[in-house]
């Protein structure tokens, strides 16, 4: 039956082109650092043959994605990285890093690196287009796995870089400007909440402000405060998005939390300014 109403078709449209078949993409990557291998870049070539062709969900605009490319999976195994390096560093133009651990197969399993977007009828190109948002270069990362809340996949811009690291090893790079204080009690909370956007003097994303130089100003309010136009704002008004900026809303952080990250923010700002 299909066969016959591609037939009685082809008087009004003509024959369908054949569907462009995938090029051979090269991706960038770095590796470092990596517990006992040196810090390298690598360029990464996928043949045709390892593309995949996907219709995928992506978090950034909440719609479906005619993509070619590769899971992240795929990319681990292709670019043949050392035994120890466990993490993949997505890094943007803006500034932004977010880290997915190789570990986790739940969230390795939610990445795709997309080479080229397209539509039904197999028209691929280099540009992504989003929904209600600015185009952005292939390579894009998509994330796949649906959030009713809050995602950082949701922000990310233009793709710079996609860094392997041993985790251990990265943390501890992020963590070099605190090294010389002793309260370490929100380390755990600045990683799993800030690190993606906010640098740590002078260590890691650039996106917002480094919250080791920036903080003089909360020293002076309570973490919780409900300020007027006067003030600085609170780390609490901040945080809940009640003030003007580009931070987004991150209410799936608890009034403890955002306490104890204020306790040791101020504790390792009075220790620097000392």
């Amino acid at each position: 039956m299909r066969k016959l109403l591609a037939l009685a078709l082809l008087p009004l449209f003509g024959s369908l082109p054949a569907a462009a078949a995938p090029e051979r993409a090269s991706l960038s990557i770095e590796i470092g650092p990596v517990a006992g291998a040196p810090s390298a870049k690598k360029t990464v070539t996928i043949e045709p043959a390892a593309s995949r062709r996907a219709k995928i969900f992506d978090i950034q605009d909440g719609r479906e994605h005619h993509v070619r490319g590769v899971p992240l999976a795929d990319l681990v195994i292709l670019a043949g990285l050392p035994k120890h390096a466990d993490t993949a560093v997505f890094v943007y133009a803006d500034g932004m890093n977010i880290p997915v651990r190789l570990r986790d197969k739940r969230e390795v399993q939610a990445v795709f690196i997309a080479l080229e977007h397209g539509d039904p009828l197999d028209h691929f190109e280099r540009t992504y287009h989003l929904f209600d948002r600015p185009e952005l270069t292939c390579p894009k990362v998509v994330y796949q796995r649906r959030h009713d809340k809050y995602s950082i996949w949701v922000y990310p811009t233009e793709l710079r870089a996609i860094r392997f690291v041993s985790w251990a090893a990265y943390q501890a790079e992020l963590a070099q400007p605190t090294r010389r204080f002793p309260d370490r009690s929100g380390w755990d909370l600045y990683v799993r909440h800030c690190q993606s956007c906010h640098g740590l003097g002078g260590q890691g994303a650039k996106r917002g402000p480094d919250l080791l130089a920036a903080t003089d100003a909360y020293r002076r309010i309570p973490p919780l405060l409900a300020t007027d136009r006067s003030q600085h704002p609170s780390l609490h008004e901040k945080v809940k998005g009640f003030t003007e900026g580009t931070m987004p809303v991150l209410d799936h952080i608890s009034n403890q939390e955002i306490a104890a990250l204020w306790r040791w923010l101020h504790a390792i700002h009075a220790g620097a300014t000392r």
